[in-house]
């Protein structure tokens, strides 16, 4: 008799992706759960919809396999509720009854598809796998549409703030300008000059941001090459010494003689460390330390370098690290907040990812995986 193979799904993709079993029989319930554990789903199972609804995680779930008749209801009534509850999820309904009234009414009322009991394990991995490449091509389409509609807001905001910059620029100088010849005519009434001296203090600080600003927007270009990540880092550590000057702080790098190496660009990846030293260095109390760690992982497939910065400091809340990536967010009394926004898309531009946690000593920890190869 000839064989026939079932193509399974790819498991480092199915590892993210969550279903829900709700079926009342306690065989067919481990059956399928196992057969969807050994494929890499993470399966939460449930025997009634009511205790679906109690305990299921319905913003996770790309798929539910649902039993067409239950010991609360049948699938006609849930299909309503389930489409409410997970919009986003497609539905299998299962049944022990050849019922082509029953299926298209699953169908109807927003089912995926209709299997018959006993489910032949290989069709039932098909299907999900059919269905789990449908979701990832979306989330795809969704997040390349999200990154197109970004890029064109910040070519529009980065073509008015230039424009901005350059008017502000302008004016900014013969404000200065006057302002200098006031304090000339000022000599001698401290608390006129005082005055003068805080506008002048304000117009600096709206010209930072001007320039923050039209940086964030304009387009990212990197110039490539391979570099040492810890000649980077101590560089960039070596140009803060004004900022740390009179404090208490330690910066330790790991001692091994190997050194990391990644096709970065230098310059700009000096740019995302100094944001996050500089983070620290304002939030912690002395004596500060930072720790910088590293290690080989593996980014979609491909070699990385996944760097670990954190420090000694307060920490931050839920909300703070939620936030922390978004334009104009600070926890800092000054600033613009659009640092971290930057470094971001710089990571991003690069291919690679960062993120933020507590650190072990419940400090802040910065986590940026880079690919080695461009």
């Amino acid at each position: 008799m000839p064989q026939h193979t079932v193509e399974t799904p790819d498991r480092d993709v199915l590892g993210s992706l969550s279903l829900l079993v709700v079926e009342d029989d306690p065989d067919t319930r481990s059956n399928l759960t196992d057969i969807l554990e050994m494929d890499g789903y993470r399966v939460q199972a449930a025997e009634t919809f009511s205790q679906a609804q109690r305990e299921a995680r319905w913003d996770e779930y790309f798929a539910i396999v649902l039993d067409r008749k239950l010991p609360d209801g049948n699938s006609e009534t849930f299909l309503p509720q389930l489409r409410q509850l997970a919009p986003q999820a497609a539905i299998v309904v299962v049944t022990g009854y050849e019922d082509l009234t029953g299926a298209i009414a699953a169908l109807r009322n927003g089912a995926s598809d209709y299997l018959i009991k006993p489910v032949d394990a290989d069709t039932l991995r098909n299907r999900l796998r059919q269905l789990a490449e449908k979701r990832q091509a979306e989330l795809a389409l969704k997040a390349a549409n999200a990154r197109m509609l970004q890029a064109e807001r910040l070519a529009a905001i980065g073509q008015m703030m230039t424009g901005l910059v350059h008017e502000s620029r302008n004016a900014l100088q013969r404000g200065e300008a006057c302002l200098e010849m006031l304090s000339l005519n000022l000599q001698g009434q401290q608390d006129s000059l005082d005055l003068v001296a805080r506008v002048q203090k304000a117009q600096k600080k709206l010209h930072e941001l001007f320039e923050e600003v039209r940086n964030y927007a304009a387009p990212i270009k990197l110039q490539r090459a391979e570099h040492n990540l810890r000649d980077v880092l101590e560089e960039t550590w070596d140009n803060l010494v004004w900022s740390r000057q009179g404090r208490h702080v330690s910066f330790n790098l790991p001692k091994s003689e190997t050194s990391p190496r990644c096709s970065v660009d230098a310059s700009r990846l000096e740019q995302v460390f100094r944001n996050i030293f500089e983070n620290s260095l304002a939030a912690c109390a002395d004596p500060v330390r930072i720790e910088v760690t590293w290690k080989p992982i593996n980014l979609d497939g491909h070699p990385a370098l996944q760097l670990s910065l954190a420090d000694n400091g307060p920490g931050m809340t839920p909300e703070q690290r939620a936030k922390i990536f978004e334009p104009f967010f600070t926890t800092k009394p000054t600033g613009t907040g659009l640092g971290m926004a930057i470094s971001k898309r710089i990571i991003d531009e690069h291919g690679g990812q960062i993120t933020v946690s507590d650190s072990g000593t419940g400090g802040t920890e910065i986590v940026i995986t880079l690919p080695e190869r461009h």
